[in-house]
């Protein structure tokens, strides 16, 4: 790994340096001995534990290198989807008949605001759900609750997937269509980017 190179000049010393030991510090060691005006000996010192040691730590500590920044992290994205869907849950629990009217041409009969508060005990739940679970689950749970909700709900509305025909009304009900949209694309960016 290393090679050691000598010149003849360190060989030729000085009756007076010839009397003393000296030790050559680099890479690699080498005592050199000299007795009146002839070299003895020449032999590699091995180097000191400590330095050795000293050495593995320093390449322990060396901290791998950071994975690429993200424009938005798991957790600011679970906490994103809690915010979303708890807002539509409050809405689905105190004023389901809002949902309707604000979104269809339409009128909310009592049975369809009956169907709808009862809707927001599962988005409360899974808003729990996702903010008790390890965040890599988390932000997994948000991206599919937020594409089927956006398959179900707002793009099934806007391109009458399931043949309902619903009259919606615009420009409101781009606030759902774009806010599952964004969720939706935002999951599946930090899932599999």
């Amino acid at each position: 790994m290393f090679s050691l190179t000598t010149s003849s000049t360190l060989l030729a010393k000085s009756p007076a340096m010839a009397k003393r030991k000296t030790t050559v510090s680099r890479a690699h060691r080498f005592a050199i001995n000299n007795n009146s005006s002839a070299i003895q000996h020449i032999a590699p010192v091995a180097p000191k534990h400590a330095e050795v040691r000293e050495v593995a730590q320093i390449a322990a500590k060396a901290a791998p290198p950071p994975p690429p920044a993200k424009f938005i992290t798991n957790a600011q994205y679970i906490t994103a989807c809690s915010a979303v869907f708890g807002i539509y849950a409050l809405q689905m629990l105190l004023v389901p008949a809002k949902m309707i009217t604000d979104h269809f041409n339409a009128s909310a009969d009592q049975m369809t605001q009956f169907w709808i508060r009862g809707s927001a005990c599962g988005f409360a739940l899974a808003i729990w759900a996702m903010r008790q679970l390890p965040v890599a689950t988390g932000v997994q749970m948000g991206f599919y609750l937020a594409l089927s909700v956006g398959i179900l709900y707002p793009w099934n509305a806007k391109f009458n997937l399931f043949k309902n025909n619903l009259p919606v009304k615009y420009p409101m009900h781009y606030v759902p269509e774009v806010l599952m949209a964004l969720l939706s694309a935002t999951g599946a960016y930090l899932i599999y980017m």
